[in-house]
């Protein structure tokens, strides 16, 4: 039965919205502030053991022997694993690109530094830890490959022998005639950027509770886990099991951002239950753990970029070429990074046609991992750069040169050169009201004022699309293959009235379970504390795919809706039945089913739930006594992209114009951001509280990769960033007040208006940042093209920019 999922706020059945659209109190953070939340880490099972990896200390080396027995004999080890547990019990990890996978354990050589080469279930964790102390790993160091342009190198050492070559993938997607536009352009600026890596950094790491039932094989797995059921088909490819055999039960966890596989624990773990006969084994990763062999690292880019631009400053193309270092295996689906820019490939911007020439390469790195953002925020740093050289150099405003650029509002929906679909935007406005709100005019006199002071102040203007709401389909142009992205919701009434909906998520932070919360309340006229949020495991819960892709909030919109809507429809029914009409003449308005131009002839949701569930007698024949309905949505509109990647991948896109202000320290290199200003379009807000909570929290995230956050290696493979003493991540200290103001242009696609918004200003921030610090760093003659601008790399610029002579 076909359901009409409402796309405005009108078309719910009150006459007023109470609760969607408004700031509420969440009703997460009792729990959460009172210690009462449980986490992975304050599970106990029963008979439970802990786990321990013993990690290759090599980047590249061969596995001669492994001696495990002392490690076997210390009390209170249970069991030990390595690689030829996992060649017996496991499969290579399914990959994107298809086919880059190895074992959870190392079985013949270790590929990166960090890579499980063994493991131990023991008592307790420090039992287990001492135990890992007593194997030996007799290793034979191979050469090891670090930079991806000598990985392509004929004779480079190879990280997967059997592929024949450390290239993973090689495709150039062309959309329209490039080779016309750069012809007859009056301008073309290149440049070439780097874009070191950075990572999620969650509050909490990724922890496990694995037990195998060694009766008939079921497989349950506790943990914090982002996406349960993807997590779980993992899972089953891994070790060959059927997928009811497989169950997935997430906790709440402290944070994702994408940064949360820790799947090759979670298979160690399972191995090691399994061989202790069936016993739980948890593993926690510790922070260093997380940091060298995690889910933590991601984008590492190399870029060269071009842009075609008329006399009049209308920009007509873009060429990319990315060289991404994925690391030693594709695990980690951090190729998926390198497939979203396509559903924003030219941003906010008329660019008609455009060309994007991507080469995936193998290291002996970690391999990358999803980080907020999934891949475009690199991609817009790289092109707002591109429109502020292009700028500069017609001596066009910042802020102009982009307004001549911009999709005017009568031209959505707008379809890029890449073949996604911009639904809504009014992108003159949101940048209009980021420089009233900055104070522009006033911020560049003090830029003039400053610089014969000698002082280095510099103007960041960027604007950035985020896109929300994924599909698959986008993803297949690197391997991963599929068209729609389920996400379900059950909604159920009792017998007095109360609500209950039954979600396959659980908490992460962003505020769902208050959106569904506000939902039910303005749908059936109830307090929003009659409605209980129920997270289920994978056997129990809808078909869902959980929080990531900024998808989720507009997602289980859409699913608590449907349900809404069937149970309406139910109830509608009943409700005739009783009047003794049509259900055409009965209507759900404000909590109450009534006759169509019968005044008092009414009864409540409550009232119509009790008679449904104890009173059948007065029930229509034939109908379904249960007030509760399950609904799946997924986008509407997708499909499998072309020969050239063009789809409509992404159902919305906000958008958003940051204006920042620096200052860049001569002696030191040291950026510090004076001032910081956006404004943002992410459609209809239905919590505007979350909404700004995420804002906040992806500025900041988006400042630390744009001056302090880097996974640094050396020419080894031998990470250099394996605590936060070099790993530096932004406090309070970096971050300045943001100031905010909002446009608002509701999605005429997705549920009540909404977009995606919980990626956030990651995809602006950095951008807008190091527009700033390149306008600071323009006045001397240079320019940065690497992040982070770390104060040793802006310190560099300017001396050697001070060094150059004059008219140099």
């Amino acid at each position: 039965m076909a359901v009409e999922i409402p796309t405005e706020l009108e078309d719910l059945p009150t006459s007023k919205p109470h609760w969607i659209g408004r700031e509420v109190k969440r009703v997460e953070d009792p729990s959460l502030v009172t210690g009462r939340t449980e986490f992975i880490d304050d599970v106990v099972l029963p008979r439970m053991l802990h786990c321990a990896i013993l990690r290759s200390p090599f980047a590249h080396a061969r596995i001669s022997k492994i001696d495990t027995r002392e490690a076997e004999a210390l009390p209170g080890v249970l069991a030990v694993v390595t690689g030829e547990d996992a060649l017996r019990w496991s499969y290579p990890a399914v990959t994107a690109p298809e086919g880059w996978g190895t074992h959870c354990i190392a079985t013949d050589k270790a590929r990166y530094v960090g890579e499980p080469v063994a493991a131990v279930a023991a008592t307790s964790r420090y039992v287990a830890e001492d135990a890992i102390e007593l194997i030996t790993v007799d290793y034979e160091p191979l050469q090891a490959v670090a930079d991806p342009f000598e990985a392509m190198k004929e004779g480079s050492p190879l990280v997967i022998e059997e592929k024949g070559s450390n290239v993973m993938l090689q495709r150039t997607f062309t959309w329209g005639d490039v080779d016309e536009a750069f012809a007859a352009a009056d301008h073309v600026f290149s440049e070439k950027f780097r874009w070191n890596r950075v990572g999620a950094n969650p509050t909490e790491t990724f922890g496990a509770i694995c037990e195998w039932d060694p009766m008939d094989l079921n497989l349950t797995v506790r943990g914090s886990i982002q996406s349960a059921s993807n997590f779980g088909l993992g899972r089953v490819a891994t070790f060959g099991l059927p997928s009811n055999r497989v169950n997935i039960i997430s906790y709440a966890h402290g944070g994702s951002f994408g940064g949360k596989g820790g799947t090759r624990g979670t298979d160690v773990a399972c191995l090691l239950s399994r061989k202790a006969g069936g016993r739980p084994v948890k593993w926690i990763e510790d922070r260093m753990e997380y940091l060298t062999a995690g889910g933590s690292q991601a984008w590492d880019r190399h870029y060269e970029a071009s842009i075609a631009v008329r006399a009049d400053g209308v920009v007509t193309g873009l060429r990319v070429k990315l060289v991404n270092d994925i690391g030693a295996t594709g695990e980690g689906f951090g190729a998926i990074n390198t497939a979203k820019p396509l559903a924003a490939f030219t941003g906010p911007y008329t660019i008609a046609v455009a060309q994007y020439d991507l080469t995936l390469t193998a290291s002996n790195k970690l391999p990358e991992s999803p980080c907020r953002g999934m891949g475009p925020p690199p991609h817009f740093f790289v092109l707002e750069q591109m429109m502020d050289i292009a700028a500069r150099a017609l001596d066009v405003d910042p802020a102009e040169f982009r307004r001549r650029n911009f999709i005017r509002a009568d031209q959505f929906p707008y379809t890029i050169p890449s073949g996604n679909e911009y639904d809504s935007g009014s992108y003159e406005e949101v940048l209009d009201k980021a420089l009233e709100l900055a104070g522009y005019a006033e911020l560049r006199r003090q830029q003039a004022e400053a610089l014969e002071q000698g002082r280095l102040l510099g103007i960041g203007v960027a604007s950035a699309i985020e896109p929300g709401v994924f599909d698959l389909n986008v993803y297949s142009v690197v391997g991963m293959q599929g068209t729609g992205v389920p996400e379900g919701a059950t909604v159920s009434i009792d017998i007095l009235g109360m609500v209950t909906v039954r979600v396959g998520f659980t908490l992460e932070g962003q505020g769902q379970y208050t959106l569904v919360s506000q939902i039910i309340a303005d749908y059936f006229g109830v307090e929003m504390d009659s409605v209980r949020i129920a997270p289920l495991d994978t056997r129990s819960a809808p078909p869902s795919f959980g929080p990531g892709g900024s998808r989720l909030g507009v997602a289980i919109t859409g699913a608590v809706l449907g349900a809404c809507e069937r149970i309406r429809e139910k109830m509608a029914i009943v409700t005739a039945g009783l009047m003794q009409t049509e259900p055409a003449n009965i209507e759900l308005m404000d909590g109450r089913f009534r006759v169509k131009g019968v005044p008092g002839a009414e009864m409540t949701v409550a009232e119509v739930a009790g008679t449904m569930l104890a009173r059948s007698d007065l029930l229509p024949p034939g109908i379904d006594p249960r007030p509760e309905a399950t609904h799946v949505w997924t986008a509407p509109g997708r499909a499998p992209v072309d020969e050239e990647g063009r789809t409509k991948s992404y159902l919305t896109a906000a958008q958003a114009v940051h204006v920042v202000l620096v200052e860049i320290d001569r002696e030191t290199g040291q950026v510090e951001i004076l001032k910081y200003c956006l404004c943002d379009d992410c459609g209809t807000r239905l919590n505007p509280a979350t909404v700004e909570g995420q804002t906040d929290g992806s500025v900041v995230q988006g400042i630390g990769a744009a001056l302090l956050e880097e996974y640094a290696y050396d020419d080894e493979a031998q990470p250099l960033s394996t605590t936060f003493m070099e790993y530096l991540l932004p406090t309070i200290n970096d971050v300045p007040l943001i100031e905010k103001v909002a446009v608002v242009t509701p999605s005429p696609f997705a549920p009540l208006g909404a977009k995606g918004c919980g990626e956030g200003a990651m995809h602006t921030t950095p951008a807008a940042v190091m527009c700033a610090v390149n306008d600071a760093l323009a006045q001397l003659g240079t320019r940065a093209t690497e992040v982070p601008a770390a104060p040793h790399r802006v310190w560099k610029l300017i001396r050697e920019a001070n060094e150059k002579p004059q008219g140099a």
